[in-house]
């Protein structure tokens, strides 16, 4: 049964079609350290068809409060919307499927909370690996990591959708996040949650973004983001939906040819930067030559995403 007295914090875990990968995120949910009258874990079903929803249900008859919700629009920025509509807690806590949190993950917050009542706050995460990681593939590829000190995140700084807490009261009025950015199925997306953080900035202005590095979580690298053809797509798409939601939170467009013009350019300095990182890299820096693509070459691909996002508003 729901708990009597609405709970602090609502935490929301998003999936579609990864049981084995949620039920360990689930399991490290059910085993903080703080006290389960303040929590509640909503895992919401995005049209799944593997054992997700069987699983959720045994999980829910050991814990009370975990709760199943099933969402039939396609998308993350849909399940994330349901999952803050069910919630009751004062904060809403998102974290991914492929996510799993320290015990004392939500107390921590529940601290900061305490202590500063922001309306978002976050942490890092860093990388775990379920397969062998290939020489090359550096760890912090897959982290996010703001610094070793807690402080008000700068203007072009963000909090990511993996680790993140929101005032639901925020979320209220903000009416939740954008369908038009983020991931939908198995369609790679991003940006809806920097484009609820932009909203927030533009909407409460001298309001901060708290990052505390102690609200660590670990995010698993699967084997194909370790790729090279699917850290390519991965940088072009970064690209498209940052200027995706720059197009849809108010930024001025640029002239067609000026638009042709940064695409084109991007594109002759990846080929330029692929022959010269082949040839003349320096090696101390970059020794595979994945790393030289990875951090050099394929940032063109960003501008190219962005690009063709631009070409695509018009």
């Amino acid at each position: 049964m729901p708990h009597a007295e609405a709970p602090l914090i609502s935490v929301v875990l998003c999936t579609y079609n990864r049981c084995e990968l949620m039920a360990a995120a689930l399991r490290s949910l059910c085993e903080q350290t703080m006290n389960p009258s303040c929590y509640e874990i909503i895992v919401v079903d995005n049209n799944s068809i593997d054992g997700t929803k069987q699983h959720v249900a045994e999980v829910s008859r050991r814990h009370a409060y975990v709760l199943y919700c099933f969402e039939e629009k396609q998308g993350l920025s849909h399940s994330r919307n349901t999952g803050f509509r069910a919630a009751r807690g004062r904060y809403v806590a998102y974290i991914d499927d492929d996510c799993t949190v320290p015990k004392d993950w939500l107390a921590v917050a529940q601290e900061i909370i305490e202590r500063m009542e922001p309306a978002l706050f976050g942490g890092p995460y860093q990388p775990c690996y379920n397969s062998p990681k290939p020489r090359w593939y550096r760890d912090r590829y897959g982290s996010y990591d703001c610094g070793s000190t807690a402080r008000g995140l700068g203007a072009d700084e963000y909090l990511t959708g993996t680790n993140m807490f929101i005032r639901r009261a925020l979320l209220e009025r903000l009416g939740g996040f954008s369908p038009e950015v983020g991931m939908a199925g198995q369609q790679l997306g991003y940006g809806e949650e920097i484009a609820i953080q932009r909203r927030y900035r533009r909407e409460c202005p001298g309001e901060i973004i708290h990052y505390d590095p102690r609200l660590g979580v670990s995010h698993l690298v699967r084997a194909e983001k370790m790729r090279l053809s699917w850290c390519a797509h991965h940088m072009f798409t970064i690209g498209r939906d940052w200027q995706r939601v720059l197009n849809h939170t108010g930024q001025e467009r640029s002239p067609v040819g000026r638009v042709v013009f940064r695409g084109c350019r991007a594109l002759l300095r990846m080929v330029i930067g692929l022959v010269w990182g082949m040839l003349m890299r320096d090696r101390s820096l970059y020794p595979y030559i994945e790393n030289y693509l990875y951090e050099v070459a394929f940032v063109e691909l960003r501008a190219m995403g962005m690009a063709y996002a631009q070409a695509s508003f018009f």
